[in-house]
């Protein structure tokens, strides 16, 4: 791994958030996620992310905020899922019906691809409950560069093969996928027996390979940039990339 120019990227899309105002940080303590969900307006929080329904430690989570004006903007939860030689099909299997039948007794999704089931392996991590405050969209290219600083933040802390989330649809086809730096995509991953609330069975599996991480933070940084590497561009483009950020919509992830 790139591990110094990891981290540079990582300041320096930090540092480009901070100059539109953002103050980016690691929620150190859980117990304070449903406060913040509540007031970002999100109105729900999956069980596969929800600290109720999870033993999360700073080993095995990150939950990344930006916030504006001391109120939170946009927010999102990284899980590590070492799986060893389980394979994925079996994990999620497991793992969804216990999120989401009563007692875990009853199977939820069926028929997971094999080709989903060869790829993914290993130290994964799920990308989940992306959410932006209502009043605070309209800017794509924070959005990128808070979910690339996600991404990063991951590679340094646990070097997965796999970070992964599920997007629906319609997002996809509005370029989802590609805004939050996921290059390899599975339509119809699995089938939900009986879709529960928020999950439905449009949804596709975005994933993102160890090897493209560098590349993907490396063009949202360029994007960031205006399309220039200089802190000159980046400065005298400012204010005509916020324009253009304005007139672009946005898509969250909620899965």
């Amino acid at each position: 791994m790139r591990t110094v120019e990891v981290a540079g990227a990582l300041g320096a899309l930090r540092a480009n958030m901070m100059e539109d105002g953002f103050t980016i940080r690691e929620v150190g303590d859980v117990s304070t996620i449903p406060s913040l969900i509540e007031r970002i307006g999100k109105p729900y929080l999956t069980p596969i992310s929800n600290p109720l329904h999870n033993d999360f430690t700073e080993g095995n989570s990150i939950w990344l905020v930006a916030e504006k004006d001391g109120e939170p903007v946009y927010l999102g939860c990284a899980r590590l899922e070492d799986l060893g030689s389980e394979s994925v099909s079996r994990y999620w299997s497991r793992v969804l019906s216990r999120a989401y039948s009563e007692g875990g007794r009853e199977s939820v999704i069926e028929n997971v691809r094999p080709e989903v089931d060869k790829a993914l392996g290993g130290r994964i991590v799920y990308f989940g409950d992306l959410f932006v405050k209502l009043k605070g969209r309209g800017s794509r290219r924070a959005l990128r560069s808070f979910v690339a600083i996600g991404h990063l933040a991951v590679s340094l802390k646990w070097n997965p093969d796999w970070i992964y989330c599920f997007v629906r649809e319609a997002d996809i086809l509005r370029g989802a996928a590609i805004l939050y730096g996921f290059t390899t995509l599975f339509p119809n991953p699995f089938h939900w027996v009986e879709p529960p609330f928020p999950r439905d069975n449009s949804e596709w599996l975005a994933a993102l390979p160890r090897s493209e991480v560098w590349y993907c933070a490396e063009a949202a940084l360029s994007a960031a940039r205006g399309g220039t590497g200089s802190q000159e561009g980046l400065k005298s483009n400012h204010q005509k990339r916020k324009v253009q950020d304005e007139a672009r919509p946005i898509a969250t992830f909620d899965g």
